[in-house]
């Protein structure tokens, strides 16, 4: 085989390889049966899903305060409805975002699609979504009231923002103490839930990397949404 084809033919291999590769990182991890359920729509909450989001509406009275909420890295967005949808339950309007490539850090302005369906806004995001939130939150004062970190902390400092941040002590992935020494304000609400991993912020099932859970995924992701829960009440009594 002449060289020219040899190297012609090397190079396209290369340039499948590297394709399958990409294809491969930004293929998201799959949402789980039963969380695939909760894009239903009952009595209690409309979701509405579109291109770049899902939208979940309260079907009884609205709060005033929303949360905008960045998935983790290449997680389906639709993982988190079974935590996020209890909130909308609460009566606090919620946009999941759908991230280009399913990665929230691409595009930390997207959050900005949910303004004005409610009269202020919370931040939120699970691992990688974090960073995300926390740029959005700084660079809009005038809509994002607070933060909501899931097992995750943020790569710029923080100020002026109700901060709520909830990790698991046996996750693998976001070291809790990273977490607890985030450039965050002091008085940040930090949660911890015990035996709690990365992968329980959200049902797409095992992580690679990721510790070993020493309580069940619902006890977990029951605290979760508590805590969530609190975080949210704290910024809706803002005046």
């Amino acid at each position: 085989m002449p060289l020219r084809r040899w190297i012609t033919r090397s190079l396209a291999v290369l340039a499948a390889a590297i394709a399958c590769a990409v294809l491969l990182y930004t293929c998201p991890l799959a949402a789980t049966p039963t969380a695939r359920e909760e894009m239903r729509s009952d009595a209690a909450v409309t979701v509405v899903d579109r291109a770049t989001e899902i939208e979940l509406i309260p079907s009884g009275q609205h709060r005033g305060t929303g949360l905008v909420f960045y998935p983790g890295a290449r997680v389906d967005s639709r993982a988190y409805l079974p935590l996020l949808r209890p909130v909308a339950e609460a009566g606090y309007p919620v946009v999941v975002l759908k991230p280009p490539l399913g990665m929230a850090i691409l595009h930390s302005g997207q959050g900005e699609q949910a303004f004005g369906r409610a009269q202020r806004w919370v931040a939120g995001g699970h691992s990688l979504g974090g960073p995300a939130a926390a740029r959005l939150a700084n660079s809009r004062p005038d809509q994002v009231r607070g933060l909501l970190l899931w097992a995750s902390y943020p790569d710029v400092e923080v100020r002026d923002l109700d901060v709520t941040s909830i990790y698991g002590t046996r996750d693998g992935l976001s070291d809790p103490a990273a977490v607890r020494q985030a450039p965050l304000p002091a008085d940040t609400e930090f949660v911890a839930v015990p035996g709690a991993v990365h992968a329980h912020f959200g049902d797409y099932g095992p992580q690679s990397g990721d510790g070993q859970p020493t309580t069940s995924r619902a006890d977990a992701q029951r605290q979760i949404v508590a805590a969530t829960l609190d975080g949210l009440a704290r910024v809706e009594a803002q005046p």
